[in-house]
């Protein structure tokens, strides 16, 4: 007789480790480090987790990488986030496109081998599954990232697995989109003009400037974790802590940018559905009143009037201000 399985059709064992999952992921809101680590330590107790990674898709066809994880990295599992950029026809355009996982077994790895190498990049994985991570956005789901559980061992995946995975994508699907609402209730009570004024570097500037920093402290803090002697147990704890440390820092400097910021979101949320469209294809082609009055199916005059509080509403003076303003929610 085969052993009950849960409602959802797992085995007892997954079914129980899920379960252990889903509380240990909503207790890091907040800590994106912690969440991503739990994550991957959440599925080493599911299957072979050899590498692990998680991604976020920006504009201009980027990827953030706030998390990536490899145990063969010469030693040190962590490895540094990074920002990618991505081609029509690897696996980040395929998971964006068809919206559900890839495993190694449907091509051999063929899509996977496509992408950029991390890690021990003379060892190649042996078996993947790659999962969408789906946030709701006007009432559907849409993808903003992806994350990835690889192996060195050929056909370890299974079914369940695959399922596993998405199971627990959801879950930290629903810690980022409390974070998200809590990041706009907050915004929602600032006063305007409160801030300073002037022209200052972009958010994505400083964040790689400071991940550089961090980059080369990490590797300084990580000759000095070597260098430490033999049986100086108690000083090499401290530089492990250290080292973690950084690598925490690094992760949620990099997670800054991994994401639309709470106030673009906003700023798109004060927009009617009609204003929305009409932003939109202002933002993507440039189009004239005159355009977009014939694609819409109104008024030159109906379009000027919504031109105008589509300005006021996202704090700009001209037609361009819009494109810059929506510039993180435009493909």
């Amino acid at each position: 007789m085969s052993a009950p399985r849960s409602h959802d059709g797992f085995s007892p064992d997954v079914a129980r480790a899920l379960s252990q999952a889903d509380r240990g992921i909503r207790a890091r809101m907040g800590d994106h480090f912690g969440l991503f680590d739990y994550w991957r330590f959440a599925m080493s107790t599911i299957c072979d987790v050899d590498a692990f990674y998680v991604g976020f898709y920006r504009d201009g066809r980027k990827i953030v990488y706030p998390y990536t994880f490899d145990c063969s990295s010469a030693g040190k599992a962590y490895v540094q986030p990074e920002v990618f950029g991505y081609g029509p026809k690897g696996q980040a355009a395929w998971i964006l496109r068809h919206r559900r996982p890839y495993r190694y077994a449907e091509d051999g790895g063929l899509l996977l081998n496509q992408g950029v190498a991390f890690g021990d990049e003379e060892r190649a994985s042996a078996d993947a599954i790659t999962v969408p991570i789906f946030e709701r956005r006007d009432g559907e789901p849409a993808v903003i990232g992806l994350a990835s559980v690889q192996a060195y061992r050929p056909r370890c995946y299974t079914a369940e697995h695959v399922r596993a995975f998405e199971w627990t994508a959801r879950s930290v699907a629903v810690v980022l989109a409390r974070e998200r609402e809590d990041d706009v209730g907050r915004r929602r009570l600032e006063v305007p003009g409160d801030g300073p004024d002037g022209a200052w570097p972009s958010v994505a500037d400083v964040v790689q400037d400071v991940s550089a920093i961090l980059a080369d402290l990490h590797a300084r803090i990580s000759e000095v974790e070597e260098a430490v002697p033999a049986g100086e147990r108690e000083l090499l704890a401290m530089v492990r802590a250290l080292r973690r440390r950084c690598e925490r820092g690094q992760t949620e400097t990099m997670d800054i940018i991994a994401r639309p910021s709470a106030q673009a979101e906003s700023l798109l949320n004060s927009l009617s559905s009609k204003e929305r469209e009409i932003a939109f294809l202002i933002a993507r082609g440039g189009m004239t009143n005159k355009e977009i009055a014939a694609q819409v199916f109104v008024t030159e005059s109906t379009i000027k009037g919504h031109v105008s509080r589509i300005l006021r509403k996202l704090g700009v003076e001209q037609r361009s201000g819009i494109a810059a303003r929506l510039e993180q929610f435009v493909d």
